[in-house]
């Protein structure tokens, strides 16, 4: 029976993807992507990592060819936003851009915050973070955790209490040499940082993860552009997107790539 349903499954996943092949899409689908870890990663033309898998992957089931280019990931929402990146990968949901892009869920993510230091009682809330006038956090430019995340940073912000970097490389130095107490962000992109630097890498055994009262599980995806995409690709691409994230590729290829026990309970599947 067990065969039999796995069968079963199988060729409705042929006949899924066989569908998608028929309705390919228009044209090249641009995805500028920056470093995360082991999520992304370049080796210089070459591209790996969970995400760029997954398209290589959805590329061969769906038709549609994904272009995927390098970009500092400060520039990636400014180039979303002027409808010059047709997906926006991986990404959490907000407000802000919802208005440029429709949100697709693969995968549901949790924030924490992130120390290498004992000495200090991590604060337990973003609020207690700001109430505290020389808590100094690091952040990477353009990350966002919802909400309450955004508010906190610009908070700390105008009282120059953040330090700002490109990469979650230069949050893990900023860590290491003192200039920050902490950084919030999922433990998956950090982690996967120091793995992949070995000048980094000690650090891993060093690092500790705290929740925060505000941020619980939240959901991580790719946005869909309303500026450069048309209404028939965007539709084949949120479908080709759910039917991935209805499987369990995403966590599947989570659990691949990075080291056993080393997500920290910052990632899961969606329900």
């Amino acid at each position: 029976m067990k065969a039999m349903a796995r069968a079963g499954l199988w060729m409705a996943w042929m006949w899924a993807a066989a569908a998608c092949a028929e309705a390919s899409c228009t044209r090249p689908v641009a995805v500028p992507m920056a470093p995360v870890g082991l999520s992304v990663s370049f080796e210089d033309d070459r591209t790996s990592g969970v995400y760029p898998t997954l398209l290589r992957e959805m590329s061969t089931a769906s038709g549609c060819e994904f272009q995927v280019q390098r970009v500092p990931r400060a520039r990636l929402q400014k180039m979303f936003e002027a409808g010059q990146a047709d997906l926006l990968l991986p990404a959490s949901a907000s407000p802000a851009r919802d208005v440029d892009g429709e949100f697709v869920p693969l995968i549901q993510v949790r924030a924490s915050l992130m120390t290498l230091s004992r000495e200090r009682a991590s604060p337990r809330s973003l609020a207690e973070m700001v109430a505290q006038p020389d808590y100094r956090l690091a952040v990477v430019r353009g990350f966002s955790f919802g909400a309450a995340y955004d508010n906190a940073i610009a908070v700390m912000r105008a009282q120059k209490r953040i330090v700002e970097e490109s990469d979650a490389t230069g949050v893990a130095r900023a860590l290491r040499q003192g200039l920050a107490h902490g950084t919030v962000m999922t433990a998956s992109i950090l982690i996967g940082t120091l793995v992949q630097d070995p000048d980094l890498a000690p650090l891993v055994k060093q690092m500790r993860s705290d929740a925060l009262e505000e941020l619980g599980w939240s959901e991580s995806g790719v946005y869909l552009s309303r500026h450069s995409l048309g209404d028939a690709d965007r539709r084949r691409l949120r479908l080709a997107f759910q039917q991935q994230a209805k499987a369990g590729r995403v966590w599947q290829l989570f659990n691949d790539t990075y080291p056993p026990g080393s997500l920290g309970g910052s990632i899961r599947p969606l329900p």
